[in-house]
């Protein structure tokens, strides 16, 4: 988050209500929900399994011959 500049003269403030319980079971429930959805996401795999491949690869290809 970025700063707020406050105009001359003025104080900016906030006041933080805190939640009630319905609204923090709801909150709770929601990020478990996107937590949950996030973790099927299928990986395109990192370029180090790339390279492992292509390192098996070429090694069995030289075994080979």
């Amino acid at each position: 988050m970025g700063l707020i500049k406050e105009p001359k003269n003025i104080d900016l403030s906030t006041k933080s209500v805190p939640w009630t319980e319905n609204e923090l079971a709801d909150f709770r429930k929601i990020i478990q929900e996107i937590k949950a959805k996030n973790i099927r996401r299928p990986s395109r795999g990192s370029t180090n399994d790339l390279k492992t491949e292509k390192n098996q690869i070429k090694c069995t290809y030289l075994h080979s011959t």
